[in-house]
């Protein structure tokens, strides 16, 4: 970790670190959301915690009330999924809650599955346009796995490296340590909307 993130990631944990109710979001973009602290691997004017999602986090136990990730969970190397959640189950309050929104991989997979066989409603999908021969294939490849930096940078953190269903996200998480674990639903979308490919499963700390 570089000093000067190092230096705003410690100041903030301190400076934080005595709120009553705390909630925080993972991986921001370019807004925050009203009244969630900030974490991400990389540096913004809207990031209060410089980390790595996949490293032991510098919180106490049960520090959060609410942890949000939305299309977060991806970017992760699906063998280290489990790690991850139960070092954000970790810093859950008892009774906090866990927000989690990914790509439906289950969803993109019948999409493409049936687009090879001749039903296409792909096409009415954002990912369509930058595929200019509008083949199905690409435009799958461009759903699972991204894009990266564009230019193909092995290790930037835009790639996609996990792949989750409903049934298999839900399983993780009671695995976790989580409890009334249940989809979500669209109107329970804290940021920006993923439409059609987006998958929410939640659960609290009991």
């Amino acid at each position: 970790m570089k000093i000067i993130n190092r230096i705003k990631t410690y100041y903030n944990i301190f400076k934080n670190r005595n709120n009553v109710n705390r909630f925080l979001e993972i991986g921001p973009g370019e807004s925050r959301l009203k009244g969630f602290e900030t974490m991400n691997i990389v540096n913004s004017k809207v990031t209060d915690y410089i980390l790595d999602a996949r490293s032991k986090l510098p919180f106490p136990d049960e520090t959060f009330d609410v942890i949000y990730a939305s299309h977060i969970l991806e970017h992760i190397p699906w063998y280290q999924t489990s790690y991850v959640l139960n070092e954000w189950q970790r810093i859950l309050k008892r009774n906090g809650r866990l927000e989690i929104w990914v790509p439906n991989g289950y969803k993109i997979a019948k999409a493409f599955v049936d687009a090879e066989n001749g039903y296409n409603y792909i096409e009415e999908d954002g990912w369509y346009k930058f595929n200019e021969i509008k083949d199905p294939c690409i435009w799958a490849n461009g759903r699972i796995f991204t894009y990266g930096d564009g230019k193909g940078t092995l290790g930037h953190p835009n790639w996609h490296l996990s792949l989750f269903s409903s049934r298999y996200l839900k399983k993780l998480l009671i695995e976790a340590g989580f409890d009334k674990v249940r989809i979500m639903n669209s109107d329970e979308v804290r940021g920006y909307d993923h439409k059609w490919i987006n998958l929410g499963v939640s659960g609290c700390k009991l």
